[in-house]
């Protein structure tokens, strides 16, 4: 799928336990090619793959590491 298909919503600023600073982007499927329920991914500014854990956590996936919403 291509980013152009994507809008971004929402950047949460996070960190891990060594304090090592992430920002995740909330990316949400632009309307046209997402019929409801609305689809959202999420993305560091590294680009790596994040999926949301709760409202305060996030797991990336590559590395298996949990970083927090600070």
């Amino acid at each position: 799928m291509n980013m152009a298909n994507y809008v971004e919503t929402q950047r949460f600023h996070c960190s891990n336990a060594a304090g090592r600073d992430y920002i995740v982007i909330e990316q949400a499927r632009a309307p046209r090619f997402a019929p409801n329920p609305r689809v959202v991914d999420y993305v560091t500014e590294d680009g790596d793959v994040a999926e949301r854990l709760d409202d305060q956590s996030f797991l990336l996936l590559i590395s298996n590491e949990i970083i927090h919403v600070s």
